[in-house]
């Protein structure tokens, strides 16, 4: 049988508290800049006894079966936002895909929606919690998938709340977290689709002051921004997290990594790229994708070729080609036909390609991708996609001997959401840029190629060393 049980600031209780911070917190929570201090935790459970959160409310609760430590929570009532938040849930990892998460979560939610009818005689209004953002990379090694964790806490009735959420330091030892995504579960039937900004405004407010001890959240640098971005939307809307990771399941996607020219797929695949790509100055031969499977793994690189369906025994109607770099991504082809094209089904696709990027996992941990494009084509869509141009004139190195460079239109894209002009290193572009021409164009020496070269002088121009985009 499990028993719930909610800490309190007794000799005993600490004992406990101590045993689940060592034995499972600390374990499952590998970045230290995440982590809140068990010196705090006691503290707060001591504050709670003195009375000191008022209408607000403060829970550590653990699950414990023959003596065994299975699972614990933590979380905040803040009757300001009428809203709980939930700092941390954590299974042992002995007793996962038992059922366990949820029933740990459904205790910690009923002791939330008790504080809101109990203090403030309502109704709760919402649930929110922080979890790592799977389109952000991660100082240190996550413990569960990204993706599958995001999977996971859509079943359980969580959005993502669509904002840029940033951590700010727990403590002067610590350093903000920039890879978090807020989620939450509504409880009010009118925010189905959106929260009102102002509201999700007062619970970070409420979050920072009494879970983070930032007494005034106003003179707190990443408050101030938030703050700001809610300013100038009337509505936060809910991200579905399967969709947000690319598993739309009114849109399902089978996809299939091609592994050589001898793969079943290689020829479907082939087909449908010559179909959406007649020769121009941005196709290439069959044989060089060939080429690049032949080396798709390298220190430095990482090539991939996919096979899309709707369904696993469905025909190949989709392809998608990219590369994998230290410093950034780069995208080759996406083409659909058949059944898969028209269908509105790229968002997801390109949610899956930048999650492999991430998932090769390259030392620099690269925060985004550059892919090309006709100058003859329309800017919007890729824009709409969250792209944005780059702002240099930029020259394609021929793809054969045959050709002659030509100008055409570089656009980049941050991993995952995006909200306002990305903030690239000019020396990260020219790493990005002297791999995909030594890779993708076989230029032996990018840094001596005319058309880097042109790169460089212009980026040299950009005075506090950060790209420009149109």
């Amino acid at each position: 049988m499990i028993d719930y049980v909610e800490l309190t600031h007794s000799r005993e209780d600490k004992k406990l508290l101590r045993y689940f911070y060592q034995e499972l917190y600390v374990p499952e929570f590998p970045d230290a800049d995440e982590r809140e201090s068990l010196e705090n935790m006691e503290q707060y459970l001591e504050l709670k006894a003195q009375g000191w959160y008022g209408k607000n409310n403060y829970h550590i609760i653990i699950a414990v079966e023959a003596g065994k430590l299975i699972a614990g929570a933590i979380a905040d009532f803040f009757a300001e936002a009428n809203a709980g938040v939930i700092e941390f849930l954590v299974v042992s990892p002995l007793f996962r895909q038992n059922g366990m998460g949820k029933a740990i979560l459904a205790a910690t939610e009923n002791l939330l929606v008790n504080d809101a009818k109990q203090k403030l005689g309502r109704d709760l209004g919402a649930i929110v919690c922080e979890m790592n953002d799977p389109f952000k990379p991660t100082k240190v090694q996550d413990n569960l998938d990204p993706v599958k964790r995001s999977l996971i806490w859509n079943k359980w009735g969580y959005y993502g709340l669509d904002f840029p959420y940033v951590q700010p330091a727990l403590s002067e030892e610590q350093e903000s977290v920039l890879n978090l995504i807020l989620i939450t579960k509504i409880f009010q039937k009118e925010w189905s689709k959106a929260i009102p900004s102002q509201i999700v405004k007062v619970i970070v407010h409420e979050y920072l002051r009494w879970a983070m001890r930032i007494e005034t959240p106003e003179n707190c640098s990443e408050y101030q921004e938030m703050a700001a971005f809610l300013n100038g939307q009337q509505k936060v809307n809910l991200l579905p997290l399967d969709c947000y990771v690319g598993y739309d399941p009114c849109k399902p996607m089978d996809i299939r990594e091609v592994t050589s020219t001898a793969d079943a797929d290689f020829s479907a695949v082939m087909s449908v790229y010559q179909n959406a790509f007649p020769p121009n100055l941005l196709t290439i031969k069959l044989e060089d994708f060939a080429q690049a499977l032949a080396l798709a793994q390298q220190p430095d690189c990482t090539y991939h070729l996919w096979a899309i369906r709707t369904t696993a025994d469905a025909k190949v109607e989709g392809m998608a080609s990219f590369f994998s770099f230290p410093s950034a991504g780069f995208g080759g082809y996406v083409a659909f036909e058949g059944s898969l094209q028209g269908t509105w089904r790229v968002r997801s696709l390109l949610a899956r390609m930048e999650q492999q990027m991430l998932q090769d996992r390259h030392p620099n941990n690269a925060e985004g991708w550059y892919i090309e494009t006709d100058l003859a084509k329309k800017r919007s869509p890729f824009l709409r996609m969250g792209f944005y141009e780059v702002d240099v004139e930029y020259e394609q190195p021929p793809l054969t001997e045959m050709q002659v460079g030509s100008q055409i239109r570089l656009f980049y894209k941050p991993f995952g959401r995006v909200y306002g002009t990305p903030k690239v290193k000019c020396s990260e572009f020219l790493d990005a840029i002297a791999h995909i021409f030594q890779v993708v164009y076989s230029i032996k020496q990018p840094q001596k190629y005319p058309s880097y070269q042109k790169l460089e002088a212009q980026v040299a121009l950009f005075p506090d060393g950060l790209m420009r985009f149109r």
